[in-house]
């Protein structure tokens, strides 16, 4: 039967443990001098070494012939621990585990000595799954148990073990496995196996296993039986689902530059390829970390652990941003992470996260703008009622900020620009719905010039009614999002000012939740008002 390689090549002695020299050598060295504890605490993140360096610390303490603390693994009782024909050393899994009558039952067997070995071990997986009642049984065969017996207790959340549990024990914590060691152990063991990867793809599969040794060798596994010839670092996305490098910077340019609809585009590409919103998500957080370590780190290629090369193209990027803009991006892009792990729809929530990145920007302008203007008001050189002053200091505030884009004072004053000879619909009988209707596509237009996102999110909503001068725009079921950010004060201030303007009319505006009507129904029944309004006349048609 096939053996996945994360248990075929298992560490079995102390000196095959990757990244944990500070707890083996200790181990090693208490065998050694024989001054061996009765209960042990390995703690650590998932797939460092704790169950691994339980299994080789039972076989050590057993050992015929111990070799300077390590196992031999020849000798009969290591062999028997190794294919399990001994019962002496007996692992245990809390989390089915957990309840204080399985705890009672091991306080019955614990006090039998050994049947072959010098001492029974018994190693608990995921302890902290046990229940407080369990921990109680536990506590006393804990405190004084048989001299034939060692405990070895492993959890990845120590935080929930009993001050009680803890103080009896012996603490190891366990580091994560660094990335240049899994790919190290991944080389050699591809060279065992006689299979030839691209050293770029072994360094993707090692940043995706999150320091885990054990992660990182199931998505080689995932990765080898892809294909027979030389596993390449396009494999090795495609399999696991990832962006390439060269697209997370496309992505990225696109959003500083404001180019909204490629950026969608891309995000379309992502879903028809099949792969994963959630993956792509952590991607772009762990390409804004580059850029942040990149502007900031002196060390920043041995923090960042990538070659000269790809840390050029980080750095190049970083320069075109402000700290406060990478900063706020990655606050960004963590909150949609967590919101889209619970939706069914995790691709709006990436559109949505898309939008703000490019807004970001705009919006980290305004406010070292208005930071500029306070400090120059309060210094007394500005008088706000004078248009001269403003005037003054506009190539004051401009010159601060060589790395903002300038922008016209109109634009930083939140004037939109229409046509300076608006049409005139205000006539004696009033502005109609149907007007309205006639002209939406024109104001889309002129929305889309103003403010690129506000225009996405408008499209999603369709006109509803105009009355006493409120224009409602509906959003249908799905799109509660769309309808919760075009309600907010900049966008709808926006929309406001530039349907006011171009009809000539203060017109208010109001975005509401409809349902989702067929569409057929909606027309035929605008059309049949319209057909009444045009034989009775508009000022004695009234509708309810």
């Amino acid at each position: 039967m096939y053996q996945a390689l994360y248990r075929k090549y298992r560490p079995k002695t102390f000196d095959e443990v990757l990244g944990q020299k500070h707890i083996t050598i200790t181990l090693k060295n208490q065998i050694a001098n024989g001054n061996i504890g009765h209960a042990y605490l390995f703690s650590g993140t998932k797939g460092t070494g704790k169950t691994s360096t339980a299994k080789i610390f039972s076989r050590a303490v057993n050992c015929l012939h111990p070799k300077d603390g390590n196992p031999c693994n020849e000798c009969e009782i290591c062999k028997g621990i190794l294919n399990e024909s001994i019962m002496d050393v007996i692992e245990m899994d809390a989390a089915s585990n957990r309840k204080i009558e399985d705890i009672r039952e091991l306080r019955e067997k614990v006090v039998y000595p050994p049947s072959k070995t010098r001492y029974k071990v018994y190693i608990i997986d995921e302890v902290h799954m046990l229940t407080n009642e369990a921990f109680n049984a536990l506590l006393k065969t804990l405190e004084e148990p048989p001299e034939h017996l060692i405990f070895i207790l492993a959890t990845t959340e120590s935080e929930k073990l009993p001050q009680t549990i803890l103080s009896r024990c012996q603490r190891f914590d366990f580091k994560r496995i660094t990335t240049k060691d899994i790919i190290n152990n991944m080389k050699k063991i591809c060279e065992q196996l006689n299979v030839e990867v691209e050293d770029k793809a072994l360094s993707l599969i090692a940043r995706n296993s999150d320091g885990a040794m054990r992660d990182a060798l199931s998505l080689l596994d995932q990765c080898i039986s892809y294909k027979e010839e030389k596993l390449t670092y396009e494999d090795a996305m495609d399999i696991l689902g990832i962006a390439n490098m060269e697209f997370l910077f496309e992505m990225v340019e696109n959003v500083r530059k404001k180019e909204l609809e490629k950026a969608l585009w891309k995000i379309d590409d992502i879903v028809q390829k099949g792969k994963d919103i959630h993956q792509f998500l952590k991607d772009l957080i762990y390409h804004f970390r580059n850029l942040l370590v990149s502007k900031t780190a002196n060390n920043a290629v041995e923090i960042m652990d990538m070659d000269e090369e790809s840390f050029s193209m980080y750095l190049e990027q970083s320069k075109n941003m402000s700290m406060d803009y990478i900063l706020n991006s990655l606050d960004i892009l963590t909150e949609c992470e967590k919101q889209a792990k619970w939706l069914t729809q995790p691709r709006i929530i990436l559109e949505i996260a898309i939008i703000k990145l490019i807004n970001l920007e705009e919006q980290v302008t305004l406010e070292d703008r208005v930071k500029k203007l306070e400090m120059i008001i309060s210094s007394g050189d500005i008088v706000l009622n004078k248009h001269e002053k403003v005037k003054e200091h506009k190539e004051q505030l401009e010159s601060s900020e060589p790395e903002i884009k300038r922008e016209k004072i109109e634009e930083s004053n939140n004037k939109i620009e229409v046509d300076e000879s608006p049409k005139v619909f205000d006539d004696s009988k009033g502005l109609s719905y149907q007007t309205i209707q006639d002209e939406w596509s024109q104001i889309l237009k002129i929305v889309k010039d103003a403010r690129a996102s506000t225009h996405a999110l408008l499209m999603e909503g369709e006109l509803v009614s105009f009355e006493n001068n409120i224009l409602k725009i509906g959003y249908k079921d799905g799109y509660g999002i769309h309808r919760e950010l075009i309600s907010s004060d900049e966008n709808k201030k926006l929309v406001k000012k530039i349907l006011s303007s171009y009809f000539n009319k203060n017109i208010d505006v109001d975005f509401i939740m409809i349902k989702g009507e067929d569409e057929e129904e909606k027309k035929s029944e605008r059309d049949y008002i319209k057909e009444v309004k045009d034989f009775f006349g508009e000022d004695i048609v009234e509708i309810k």
